[in-house]
């Protein structure tokens, strides 16, 4: 795939390209959508939604079985373009991301542990003294964070596949240990992914708005990553890249 070629903005430092902004973009579009049509799929007596609101959007789309349809193709729509863009962009963007983003091991699940909860009681005006190794481009709760919403997404997409595959070859008597599993597993993680969503949307709003408008054209101002991402800046320095 052809490189992006990355105009010089003074004073700002190019942080991530277009193509990683756009999927960003298509990732909570698709979520939206999931999470409004999934949540009214679920009739009975366990309601996320107001009284009616299943029962409206499964009468705006002909019941429940297209809504169920619908929300499977959009979810496989949803993961066939993250399997394309892995696979297309795995040694130039997915495989450097990785390297920084997971927190796999004990020591580096504990070391970001403890660099989320400081960040936590810092908002609160706690652990102040705490000394912590300077941030590089992703600081310990973004690790987490990103860790586990990649390993929930992956389970979502394999769940939601099983299911759809099973509502298929038995379309509205869908029943059995194996499709009752995948059903609360799927619940499971999209609950989890919500809570990571939530401390995500906080901290892009509130915390860091500069990170939301870097996802507009993909630039950080040099001193939000002075501040924010030490380590980053030093290796940046390092390179050349900022003078």
């Amino acid at each position: 795939m052809k490189n992006e070629t990355v105009p010089v903005k003074p004073g700002f430092i190019y942080a991530r390209p277009k193509k990683v902004i756009r999927l960003h973009w298509f990732n909570a579009i698709s979520w939206l959508v999931l999470t409004l049509s999934g949540l009214g799929i679920i009739r009975g007596g366990l309601r996320f939604m107001p009284v009616g609101y299943a029962e409206w959007v499964q009468n705006a789309v002909g019941g429940q079985f297209n809504l169920i349809v619908g929300h499977s193709l959009m979810g496989l729509l949803w993961a066939g373009v993250f399997a394309i863009f892995v696979l297309f962009n795995w040694s130039s963007v997915v495989w450097p991301f990785l390297k920084k983003i997971l927190s796999i091991t004990p020591m580096s699940v504990l070391r970001d542990l403890w660099q989320m909860v400081v960040a936590i009681a810092n908002l609160f005006g706690l652990l102040k003294s705490a000394k912590l190794p300077p941030p590089g481009r992703y600081n310990g709760a973004q690790r987490l964070l990103g860790t586990m919403i990649i390993a929930s997404s992956m389970v979502i997409a394999l769940t939601g596949t099983l299911m759809f595959v099973l509502f298929l070859l038995t379309p509205m008597v869908v029943d059995g240990a194996v499709f009752r599993w995948a059903l609360v597993a799927h619940a499971f993680f999209v609950g989890l992914v919500y809570i990571g969503l939530v401390a995500h949307i906080y901290y892009a709003l509130v915390e860091d708005p500069e990170s939301l408008r870097s996802m507009q054209d993909g630039y950080l101002e040099e001193g939000y990553v002075k501040r924010h991402c030490t380590a980053w800046y030093d290796e940046l320095k390092q390179q050349g890249r900022i003078r």
